[in-house]
């Protein structure tokens, strides 16, 4: 059921967005991917094989896709080096949602912290 819910409240937060607020979305969705990115990348050492989550963030087609990419670059981050150097390289990224995402995603993010 609380799938159904917040699938409902995205879809409302959608609708009521500003049409101005489309091109600062268009430029936040571009930020969020490079930074989440650039986080991935320090992971790679010199290898060109990418990761399956690189192409997730890569063609990711809004920013709720990324908020929910959170917990896969999260796992890949823990792998390459450690759980609290992932959380803390997640944490300079969250705040770049704000705004972005529904609110109560944003505090319950915040709120597990």
């Amino acid at each position: 059921m609380g799938w159904k819910m917040s699938r409902l409240s995205s879809s409302l937060w959608g609708l009521l967005r500003e049409p101005d607020s489309l091109s600062t979305a268009s430029q936040a969705l571009e930020d969020i991917r490079e930074a989440m990115l650039t986080c991935m990348s320090h992971c790679l050492n010199g290898s060109s094989t990418r990761p399956a989550v690189w192409g997730k963030v890569l063609y990711a087609k809004d920013i709720q896709s990324l908020w929910y990419l959170r917990s896969d670059v999260m796992q890949m981050l823990s792998q390459h080096s450690n759980e609290a150097a992932a959380s803390r390289a997640l944490d300079r990224i969250t705040p770049l949602f704000n705004g972005h995402i529904p609110p109560l995603l944003f505090r319950a993010a915040r709120q597990r912290r």
